[in-house]
């Protein structure tokens, strides 16, 4: 039991001077302890005190700055690093991002030109005399009345257009051999149903049903076409 308390005693004194010299602040480097290690116990008090009337002439200054200037720049290196793995964080997801439009991009393009070729087969089926096209509209077809000088880049922007000027789709189509291709404001009621009617097909042919059900498909077709709608 005496060697317990004892050891509970030295465990206490351990303590105590680990908390006076954390009081201390920052000790000076092992070099500089060196020097004063074969001082008797009266030249260290003398030492001392000199040091300490040295130090009341830096009362003003903060003591623990040391150790706050080492503990903010730890902070700011662990930001740091973090702000490096936040970087590659947005980087990744950026390349990712222009991956999926990309992707996107091509999966409009690819629809739209399937659906474009089906609608011209669907339409010549159905006016055998005629001929029909989808037509996609984009911002650029707004830019024709701007200077000259911008023509050749403008002709080089509609060859490969990005899908986010696409801002419409159009059809063009001519019901006879000769004559001009008429809009759909130009168009009749039931040729515009007949023109919808193709685009439904044309649609439908890009990703085929195993059947499909129609409710008074010819209504509001003329008698012209009713035959060849059924035969489709």
């Amino acid at each position: 039991s005496f060697n317990l308390l004892q050891r509970y005693l030295c465990v206490l004194q351990r303590e105590l001077r680990a908390r006076r010299i954390q009081k201390l602040g920052t000790l000076p480097p092992t070099a500089e302890l060196q020097t004063h290690r074969g001082l008797s116990i009266s030249a260290l008090m003398r030492e001392l005190e000199k040091t300490n009337k040295k130090l009341k002439s830096y009362s003003h200054v903060n003591k623990k700055a040391f150790d706050q200037f080492v503990n903010f720049n730890e902070q700011r290196e662990a930001l740091l690093k973090r702000k490096k793995e936040v970087d590659k964080g947005i980087r990744k997801v950026k390349e990712l991002i222009e991956s999926l439009d990309c992707q996107k991009d091509g999966a409009i393009n690819r629809t739209f030109c399937s659906v474009s070729a089906h609608f011209k087969d669907v339409f010549k089926e159905l006016v055998p005399s005629g001929a029909g096209e989808l037509i996609m509209k984009t911002s650029l077809d707004e830019d024709e009345d701007l200077d000259e000088e911008l023509n050749e880049e403008i002709i080089r922007r509609k060859q490969n257009p990005s899908v986010s000027k696409y801002c419409s789709i159009g059809i063009k189509v001519r019901f006879s051999n000769v004559g001009e291709n008429h809009m759909m404001s130009q168009l009749s009621g039931g040729q515009k149903s007949l023109l919808a009617m193709a685009l439904i097909f044309a649609i439908q042919r890009c990703d085929p049903a195993p059947f499909y059900l129609f409710d008074e498909l010819d209504q509001a077709l003329d008698s012209t076409y009713r035959k060849a709608v059924t035969g489709l």
